[in-house]
């Protein structure tokens, strides 16, 4: 496929008013700081703050290579590698404590990171542009090419979806492959359904729901004997209670709840009649902060483990299936 051309932007930080999200995979052997290093001076001579979050050796280099590193805030690389909701919070109170209050651009470092996964990495870099749009920072995030080798999954191209920006020896440029995140997500949680597990016997099954305690009891019987340690277990057990509570609440019934346990991972289908919904990035923020009225569910189980993804229950669109997935 050919890229359309690049526009290069040589300002460290242009007339833009919310986030800008720039994308560099570090090739082998390849000089970070050499790159790195001008971006960081010039933000640091127009009076804006500079905030390095990698791991160490690369901060180590990074301060070096500035000059004068007194300027310089040096934080523990965030939990990029994190679930992606976690990750996204470490990532965005990170920049809520050092963010100026004078109308200033922070300057943001993070990197490499070494994620598992290579779908959570790209659910979270898809998701900050769509969490942090409204916040004026230029975040630079480092990238590894062995993300997603073990998946036969190219680094630059997921990184190239996932940033509005990529940083070159020609400086800041513009990516035209760059892809919303609605659109990338819906695309990429496609390729997670049907999960294989479905096609085997459910660890356990509750076909009609009518009794929430009994479920839940069932449910803490069923992952006492999974890979899962007793504090994992009872965050599934939460996540799965708010899912099948809003689907008894909003959807039609009868709800189905399956449950499937292997030493490697978990996987809970909770399926109603109702119509499905078809926004993924619902619930990568508190609705509104207060849990004591409500409207917090999807929020907490996105939060409580590694996938949840909605789709039509059935080939003809009928009916919605929320499946929550968790990595023993």
């Amino acid at each position: 496929m050919e890229h359309a051309q690049q526009q290069v932007d040589p300002s460290p930080s242009p007339a833009v008013r919310g986030y800008r999200h720039i994308g560099h995979v570090v090739r082998p052997g390849e000089d970070v700081a050499a790159l790195v290093g001008p971006v960081l001076r010039a933000a640091l001579d127009a009076g804006e703050p500079v905030v390095v979050a990698c791991t160490e050796p690369v901060a180590t280099q990074l301060l070096v290579a500035v000059g004068h590193p007194e300027d310089v805030h040096v934080h523990p690389a965030e939990a990029l590698d994190d679930r992606p909701p976690n990750a996204i919070a470490a990532i965005g109170s990170l920049v809520d404590r050092e963010l100026p209050d004078d109308g200033r651009r922070l300057h943001l470092v993070t990197g490499p990171g070494d994620p598992d996964d290579w779908r959570s990495w790209a659910q979270t870099e898809a998701l900050l542009n769509h969490v942090l749009a409204e916040r004026p920072v230029d975040h630079l995030c480092l990238l590894t090419p062995a993300l997603g080798e073990l998946d036969g999954v190219d680094a630059q191209a997921v990184a190239r979806a996932t940033h509005p920006w990529l940083l070159t020896e020609e400086g800041v440029l513009r990516n035209p492959d760059y892809r919303a995140p609605d659109e990338l997500l819906r695309e990429v949680e496609r390729a997670l359904v049907p999960d294989p597990l479905e096609a085997t016997e459910p660890t356990l099954s509750v076909i009609d729901l009518d009794d929430m305690r009994a479920l839940r009891r069932a449910l803490r019987q069923a992952l006492a004997d999974s890979a899962l340690t007793e504090e994992a277990a009872q965050d599934f057990v939460l996540a799965i209670d708010e899912v099948t509570a809003n689907a008894a609440e909003h959807g039609v019934p009868p709800v189905d709840v399956k449950l499937w346990c292997t030493p490697e991972r978990l996987l809970c289908a909770v399926t109603d009649r109702g119509t499905s919904f078809d926004d993924p990035l619902v619930g990568y923020g508190p609705a509104h902060g207060d849990m004591a009225v409500g409207g917090m569910g999807l929020w907490l189980a996105r939060r409580s483990v590694d996938t949840l993804t909605t789709t039509a229950a059935d080939d003809s669109g009928q009916g919605c299936t929320v499946r929550l997935v968790v990595r023993a």
